[in-house]
């Protein structure tokens, strides 16, 4: 039998100030670790008014001719009623073309700019009618973190910290719902999705060519523009959550929904954990099994489980490869019974509340907002330990030994939590989706129905069809993305795998570790090429979390 390992050694620097996973496992109840900002994500009975910066709430133009003149005083200034182009670069000639894009990079130069006039009185005036009015900006690729940093600045100086809250910054606009989008740039229309917002063009002389029906060339018109009333006309429910069907119209019921290739020992624990859920209300749930060719005896785990759980097993016909996430996924789903799915692996205990606090929570809810809940993860070693001491008693879990995981980049809490900021993320709306892994994530039947399932084309290769599922389930399905405590997870290593203990040396097996080794994966191209904006989110989070990742 593996050693009992303490869950929380002395000497771990990096996260003595979190309370361990460990000891919140006993907790009974739930809390709210993170839940999304409504206004970040098209919630409320309101208008949602989208307003870019660069050129619309700031005066880019006036900046940049202060801005050029200091620093190439050679460079004939374009005047801004000559401009032809957005793309400012495209008004000069090409031999300027370095000292032009060289301007945004001055320091002070985003955060210096001065308001266009009426602008601040406008959002403040959108506000105090009780529209939600969130600035989206696109920060310069050349000038990332500095533009990003200054045009938070800016939205502090001129319209106050509380605003802050109110910054989205993407270079796909068409990711944020909305019913406006007030902009400058003609082509903001073209990204990912299918914007959900009318563009209101803000007139420049470069984007009078586009015709959208709605301009504003002044913004103490933006009423007249809008076609609002000063004070907000609430009986017209404009946002799509609030016209939706009831999400449980047989009432709140689980599905929880694994894929399975062998690892056995492993699959049993994670349905004892399943046996010994703590269920004090009303509900039902089942199991499903989704097996992708095994070679193990997967037919001896249903028939020692079927008397234990509403158990189903489904297997596969002959796969050319078993590597078939996806695609497992969407079938256990397509053969669900109840409204409510709970996405797992196939090496995950569930916290013994995990059910029943998901039950509270989404009874504490609307029945038409569709949430998309994550927990914390417990990373252990369960080699050696039975599924039938599990069943006898759930806190044989207390004695799992926690480990420094490879699927966990070796971090002694999850790295989402110790690393990754997702509490703060999650309510400000930065990549949220990240956040939200296969292995246990919850989410609507309806919602999975509506955006067309996991994209099978992930299939064969390791990860992010996962991510790519949160992003479409929040941008097309209206999910609100959440954090719940008290419902953490036990996720078990691979037998075999040569775990290291809490406070162990790892060896982190270079490149050919394929966690390690971003750039080798399709998977993770595919997904930085659909995502606006996560290439260098993930990549920078990546150098945050293990300076050896590998991902250009």
């Amino acid at each position: 039998m593996a050693p009992n390992m303490p869950s929380n050694p002395k000497g771990l620097a990096t996260d003595a100030a979190v309370p361990p996973a460990a000891k919140m496992q006993k907790t009974e109840g739930y809390s709210i670790m993170a839940e999304a900002v409504p206004e970040h994500y098209h919630s409320g009975n309101k208008l949602t008014v989208l307003v870019d910066m660069d050129n619309t709430l700031c005066d880019y133009e006036e900046a940049f001719v202060r801005a050029l003149k200091a620093t190439a005083p050679e460079v004939a200034v374009v005047a801004a009623s000559d401009r032809l182009n957005w793309d400012i670069c495209k008004d000069y000639p090409a031999a300027a073309e370095a000292k032009v894009r060289a301007v945004n990079g001055v320091k002070g130069f985003f955060a210096g700019m001065k308001a266009n006039p009426g602008a601040i009185a406008a959002l403040k005036a959108m506000a105090a009618a009780g529209h939600n009015v969130l600035i989206v900006s696109a920060p310069d690729p050349d000038f990332t973190a500095q533009c990003s940093e200054e045009k938070y600045r800016w939205v502090e100086e001129h319209l106050g910290t509380e605003w802050r809250s109110k910054v989205i910054l993407t270079r796909d606009k068409t990711t944020v719902r909305g019913d406006f989008l007030i902009d400058d740039k003609p082509t903001c229309d073209a990204g990912a999705l299918k914007a959900e917002w009318q563009h209101v063009v803000y007139d420049q002389t470069y984007n009078r060519a586009k015709d959208t029906g709605k301009r504003l060339s002044d913004w103490s018109k933006w009423e007249e523009v809008l076609g609002v009333k000063a004070e907000l006309d609430c009986s017209v429910a404009r946002n799509p959550r609030l016209t939706q069907e009831n999400l449980y119209p047989n009432g709140i019921n689980f599905s929880c929904v694994f894929p399975s290739f062998n690892q056995e020992s492993i699959v049993k624990k994670t349905l004892a954990g399943l046996v010994q859920q703590k269920i004090k209300s009303d509900f039902k749930f089942e199991v499903i099994i989704v097996d992708n060719n095994s070679t193990d005896d997967i037919d001896a785990i249903y028939k020692k489980y079927r008397t234990k759980l509403d158990l189903t097993l489904v297997q596969r016909r002959k796969l050319a490869n078993t590597f078939s996430v996806p695609s497992a996924r969407n079938m256990g789903i397509q053969q669900a019974k109840y409204d409510y799915i709970i996405g797992m692996d196939s090496d995950v205990i569930l916290n013994e509340n995990f059910l029943e606090n998901m039950y509270q929570f989404l009874s504490s809810k609307p029945n038409n907002v569709p949430y998309m809940v994550t927990a914390e993860r417990i990373f252990v070693c369960t080699e050696g330990y039975s599924d039938d001491k599990l069943l006898e008693d759930y806190t044989e879990t207390e004695r799992y030994p926690r480990i420094l995981s490879k699927a966990n980049y070796f971090k002694p809490r999850d790295n989402r939590f110790s690393h990754g900021n997702i509490l703060e993320n999650i309510k400000k709306g930065w990549q949220p989706w990240a956040y939200f892994y296969g292995m246990h994530t919850a989410f609507p039947k309806k919602i999975w129905e509506k955006i067309g399932g996991y994209n099978e084309v992930y299939d064969g290769y390791w990860g992010y069809d996962d991510i790519h599922f949160a992003w479409e389930m929040t941008v097309k399905g209206g999910c609100l993305p959440t954090v719940l405590g008290g419902s953490e997870v036990f996720h078990q290593e691979p037998y075999g795998s040569e775990w290291v203990p809490l406070g162990g040396v790892v060896d982190k097996l270079g490149t050919s570790n394929p966690r390690l080794n971003k750039k080798d994966n399709p998977n993770w191209q595919r997904i930085c090429s659909t995502i606006d904006g996560y290439a260098d989110w993930k990549s920078d989070y990546y150098q945050k979390l293990a300076g050896d990742i590998v991902t250009l």
